[in-house]
């Protein structure tokens, strides 16, 4: 309870207290219960006396019972409105994380289906390549098979290119110490329900606190 509050409610018990102690004394009554009209009929009690603690009753009920009664019945509205609107918060939360969660599903959802496209298209790419590449190779060197250079050339060249065709690029995967990138690159694609074979892993670029450098692996 605030200081200036306690003050009143202290005051105005006090001048309650001092008022019907009076009366009580005066009519000759133990407790407060029994001041009746016939206590305050008594011939001991004056017109002049029930005019001043009619008057000293009044002036306790407008300045001290009734401001407090007054801020009671404000206090409890605004109470009323401060859990109405704790309430209105509290649904608005839920309904915010709700949608902070279906959001994020279906990014990680999206984020699967791309890297489970990007996988099975890089391992459906390296194979037709491959087999294309080297038939044309061994094509080539059935016309000039006298140019050994040219077919060592080539098969580099084929060989190169089949390989940047194996790699792919993870992005947003958090950054650690001492990590196992092999096999949490194997636990990415086990999500997306992928099992090729995992060759060379690495993090791409240099070490920046500010930001997560990607994962390159080869399949």
């Amino acid at each position: 309870m605030p200081a200036v509050v306690d003050r009143s409610v202290m005051s105005t018990i006090k001048s309650r207290d001092t008022i019907m102690g009076e009366i009580m004394m005066k009519t000759g009554v133990s407790n407060m219960g029994e001041i009746s009209d016939t206590a305050l009929s008594s011939s001991k009690i004056t017109k002049g006396l029930l005019i001043c603690w009619l008057t000293d009753v009044c002036r306790l009920l407008n300045e001290g019972a009734i401001p407090l009664m007054e801020d009671a019945a404000s206090n409890l509205t605004r109470l009323s409105e401060l859990e109405e609107q704790n309430e209105k918060n509290q649904k608005t939360i839920i309904q915010l994380q709700s949608e902070v969660i279906s959001k994020r599903d279906e990014e990680i959802k999206e984020m699967k289906e791309s890297l489970q496209s990007a996988v099975q298209s890089a391992v459906q790419s390296t194979v037709e390549t491959g087999m294309k590449s080297y038939a044309s190779v061994v094509t080539k060197s059935c016309k000039n098979a006298f140019a050994p250079k040219r077919i060592c050339s080539a098969l580099q060249t084929v060989a190169e290119n089949t390989e940047r065709k194996k790699n792919v690029i993870i992005y947003g995967v958090e950054e650690k110490e001492s990590e196992a990138l092999s096999t949490l690159v194997e636990d990415i694609l086990e999500e997306i329900d992928e099992k090729p074979v995992v060759g060379d892993c690495c993090r791409v670029g240099l070490k920046n606190a500010d930001s997560i450098r990607p994962i390159k692996f080869t399949l």
